[in-house]
């Protein structure tokens, strides 16, 4: 089983990876999205929806959306809270590197770094392949991820922190292949009780390598910003935004 198909990590990580405020601010997020890329009606698809943080509230204000995630726990949840909120998305349980409805949907998200899972480059390349194949004319498609500028300017080998439940999460980080990939190992501990420990590795792209990869499996018109307000990117961006078209 690979990393990020493992419930077990995103059930004990969860509280700490998608906090309640992280939640809540997702609508704000999603106007500052909509603005963004200018879109105003038409078929939304949340690519690796996780528990629904960006679906749900673009449902909400009367989009047609789709979720679709691989981690039935994450599912799971995102289908009980839109359904404690009365909020209809059609949630699609698939891997990303085969899911493609050919010209269905008019802008498609990846957001929180959902990319660049896959041990080989040509995986990754599949999945930007799926998501143009499965734009209409013109759409737009959205990816956020960790920058390779900004992980650079901070990147630390060990690094620990306490969360908000208590616990102690200790992360050590290795750069692999002249810094495309990052291997990471992460210890989660409950006073004196390992709850959990896991080791997981992804690429890591800088904005030149992602707009690159972009054109490549045919967009256009792409754009990189610095949040979702659009600010420009640089090395102190806490996140990369690329925007591009499907012709």
């Amino acid at each position: 089983m690979k990393w990020f198909e493992n419930s077990d990590f995103w059930e004990l990580t969860y509280p700490f990876m998608f906090p309640e405020t992280r939640i809540e601010k997702a609508e704000e997020d999603a106007l500052s999205l909509l603005k963004l890329t200018g879109f105003e009606k038409g078929d939304i698809l949340d690519l690796c929806c996780g528990p629904g943080r960006f679906a749900i509230p673009l449902a909400r204000m009367g989009y047609s959306v789709t979720g679709v995630d691989a981690t039935d726990y994450l599912l799971e949840l995102a289908m009980c809270r839109a359904s404690l909120e009365n909020v209809e998305v059609e949630w699609v349980k698939e891997d990303m590197r085969r899911f493609r409805r050919s010209g269905s949907y008019d802008l498609i998200l990846n957001m929180f770094t959902s990319f660049g899972y896959f041990q080989d480059h040509s995986d990754n390349m599949r999945v930007l392949e799926n998501i143009n194949g499965s734009l209409r004319q013109g759409g737009k498609f959205v990816i956020e991820i960790m920058g390779k500028e900004t992980l650079a300017s901070i990147f630390h080998p060990v690094t620990d922190c306490e969360t908000e439940e208590g616990l102690l999460l200790i992360q050590r980080h290795r750069i692999e292949e002249g810094w495309n990939r990052i291997e990471n190992d992460w210890l989660l501990i409950d006073k004196e009780i390992v709850l959990g420990r896991w080791k997981f590795s992804h690429w890591v792209y800088s904005a030149t390598e992602l707009k690159n990869m972009l054109r490549d499996t045919g967009f256009s018109n792409v754009e990189v910003y610095g949040d979702l307000e659009g600010a420009p990117y640089n090395s102190e961006s806490g996140r990369l935004i690329a925007v591009s078209t499907a012709d």
